[in-house]
Formats: C-alpha cells, sequence, structure tokens
C-alpha cells in the first residue's frame, strides 16, 4: 500500500461519524424510555407499534424502534416467571412483520 492509501485509509467520514452518533442518541434514549415504563405500558406501545406497522408498514425509524420494544420485551419477558402466552405471541407478531418488511 502507498502512503496516500494509507493515510486515507486513517481518514474518517466526519458525516458518517455524526450519524452514528446521532443514531446511538436515539437508540440510548428510546431505550432508557422503554425501561421505565410499567410492563402495561410497554405492551400499550408494542400494540400501538403493530398497529402502525400494520397501518402504513416499516419504514427506518420504525425498524429502529421495533428493535428496542423487542429488546426491551425480550429482557422482562427472560426475566419473569409464569407472563401469559399472549404476551409472548405479541412479541413474536412484531417480529414476524419486521422480518417481512
Amino acid at each position: 500500500m502507498k502512503n496516500e492509501e494509507i493515510e486515507a485509509a486513517k481518514v474518517v467520514d466526519i458525516l458518517h461519524a455524526k450519524q452514528a452518533l446521532d443514531d446511538k442518541k436515539e437508540n440510548d434514549s428510546l431505550s432508557r424510555y422503554f425501561k421505565v415504563l410499567s410492563f402495561s405500558e410497554l405492551i400499550d406501545e408494542t400494540t400501538l407499534l403493530i398497529e402502525e406497522l400494520n397501518r402504513v408498514g416499516s419504514t427506518e425509524e420504525m425498524i429502529k424502534k421495533s428493535k428496542m420494544i423487542l429488546k426491551e420485551l425480550g429482557l422482562r419477558l427472560k426475566n419473569s416467571q409464569g407472563l401469559s402466552r399472549s404476551f409472548l405471541k405479541m412479541k413474536e407478531e412484531l417480529e414476524n412483520k419486521l422480518s417481512r418488511s
């Protein structure tokens, strides 16, 4: 590799780095929001998201939000004993919607 190529490889695209930082901040914010919700409120958010996916389809923002909800639901379901199958079904339904988009 030439010196110029090595130097060019070290350069970070500022716009890409800024976008990555903005995405991380947004994901962290969503994650904190979902963590403070009660289980009932989290289920309500999931239901609303599924309805919105059915109505308008998926967007990049919807996919991000869905992944964050799925992560939080997964953590809560994994750490809870004896939750109703309907909660697991909601999680699976959301995962199915995402896989089709």
